[in-house]
C-alpha cells in the first residue's frame, strides 16, 4: 500500500511534506546556541565552585531541569544578609559539574530545543547572559584568587569602577 503511494508524483510531495513536518516537530526548531557555548561548557567543568547571586524566584523558575540534565537542582539557595537579602536575593554555590548541566538547560531554553521551556525564555537568556562572561574570563591551568561569582541584579553596583583602556 505504501509503495502505491510513491508511485504517483501527485501524491508524493504531501507525504514528503508531512514527514518533514513531523521531523521537524520531534526534532525541534532549536536555533543554533550561544557563541562559544562548547568552549564555555569546558571551561565550567573545571571550576571546584562557583557562585550565583540573583532573586529566588528568577533561580527557582530556571533551575528546573527536563532532559536529565538536572544535578543542579541539588543546589540550596542561601539567603544573604543586609539590603541585599531584604531584596530578595540568594546565593547559590555550584560545582564544576552543576555549572555545566545548569548552562545546557539555559542554553536549551534560549534556544528553543526539544524540552525547551518558551515562558522563561528571557529569563534564561538573562542568566545566561550573566554568567557566560564570568565562565569567560577563567583561564585554564590557573587558579582563581576567589571563586568567580555571576551577579544577575542591575541594581547593584560595581565594587570598584571598571578601568577604561588606555
Amino acid at each position: 500500500m505504501l509503495t502505491n503511494l510513491f508511485r504517483s508524483r501527485r501524491r508524493s510531495a504531501p507525504v514528503v511534506l508531512t514527514a518533514i513536518a513531523a521531523l521537524t516537530l520531534i526534532t525541534g526548531c532549536a536555533d543554533d546556541p550561544p557563541a562559544g557555548h562548547s568552549e564555555r561548557l569546558q571551561k565550567a567543568a573545571g571550576v571546584a565552585s562557583f557562585k550565583i547571586t540573583c532573586t529566588k524566584d528568577l533561580w527557582d523558575r530556571t533551575k528546573t531541569g527536563r532532559v536529565n540534565v538536572d544535578s543542579h537542582e541539588d543546589a540550596k539557595p542561601r539567603g544573604l544578609p543586609g539590603a541585599a537579602g531584604k531584596r530578595g536575593l540568594v546565593e547559590i554555590t555550584l560545582t564544576g559539574a552543576q555549572l555545566v548541566d545548569y548552562l545546557k538547560i539555559l542554553e536549551q531554553d534560549i534556544s528553543g530545543g526539544p524540552g525547551a521551556e518558551p515562558s522563561i525564555e528571557e529569563l534564561s537568556r538573562r542568566m545566561y547572559d550573566a554568567i557566560a562572561p564570568v565562565v569567560d574570563r577563567i583561564e585554564k591551568g590557573k587558579p582563581p584568587a576567589e571563586v568567580p561569582q555571576a551577579v544577575v541584579d542591575d541594581a547593584v553596583v560595581p565594587a570598584a569602577p571598571a578601568s577604561s583602556p588606555s
